[in-house]
């Protein structure tokens, strides 16, 4: 291992260590209103497209960064019935995963070093990822391995921020233009989503009415949704 990866995935396990300490999990309170709207349609437009991008029975879905495994957690509500595996770089997450879907695959490791064959998984979700890498040699790098385990003609679908947090410096955002960069060739289908989170949670019981509404200005959708097709 170099001593900028070694240096980049330290710097990963301290970012969630500090958000453990510091409690920031209160941030993602699913019974603030607004942050609910916001995560819920998220979820069900993730969905959409990963339900989108499924081709055969037995194709294979691969969340990276997948966490506590809360996709995998909600997949068979949301219709979605194919092979689900999740991969953290955080044990603890990974436990935590696998009690919560046991009939999911959970694994540890790391995005930029993946212990899977060579053009495995149909679909790769990406949610809120490459915003947490500290560096560019590490989006490129787990780039480069989500190419070689997608299929030819498979989807990455993603959800990430477009705008950095000022609030937060251990996240950024990731433009289009960047993602062109990272995915040269593929074929792109983004659009900006997501209302800015801390505006979001201030909405309270307005949400119904004030979400949509300021969800409708373009400047405050914080994030980047779709899908990425690999080339065939």
């Amino acid at each position: 291992m170099t001593d900028s990866r070694k240096s980049d995935l330290d710097r990963i396990r301290e970012t969630y260590a500090a958000y453990d300490r510091d409690g920031r999990d209160r941030l993602w309170d699913r019974t603030n209103r607004g942050y609910d709207r916001l995560k819920s349609d998220a979820e069900a437009r993730i969905f959409d497209l990963v339900r989108a991008s499924l081709v055969n029975a037995g194709d294979e879905i691969l969340d990276v960064g997948c966490g506590d495994g809360d996709l995998a957690a909600l997949s068979r509500s949301a219709g979605v019935e194919a092979p689900w595996t999740g991969l953290d770089l955080l044990p603890s997450r990974i436990s935590s995963a696998t009690e919560r879907v046991p009939d999911a695959r959970f694994v540890v490791g790391s995005a930029d070093a993946m212990p899977f064959d060579d053009r495995t998984f149909q679909v790769v979700c990406a949610i809120t990822l490459f915003s947490s890498l500290p560096s560019r040699a590490l989006e490129a790098a787990v780039a480069t391995e989500i190419r070689r385990v997608i299929r030819p003609g498979g989807w990455l679908v993603w959800h990430d921020l477009r705008y950095g947090n000022p609030s937060n410096p251990a996240v950024h955002g990731v433009t289009t233009a960047r993602l062109h960069e990272l995915f040269e060739g593929w074929r792109f289908e983004l659009r900006s989503f997501t209302l800015i989170p801390p505006i979001a949670r201030r909405l309270g019981p307005t949400t119904p009415v004030t979400y949509p509404i300021l969800h409708a200005v373009p400047a405050l959708r914080s994030h980047l949704i779709g899908r990425l097709r690999c080339p065939s």
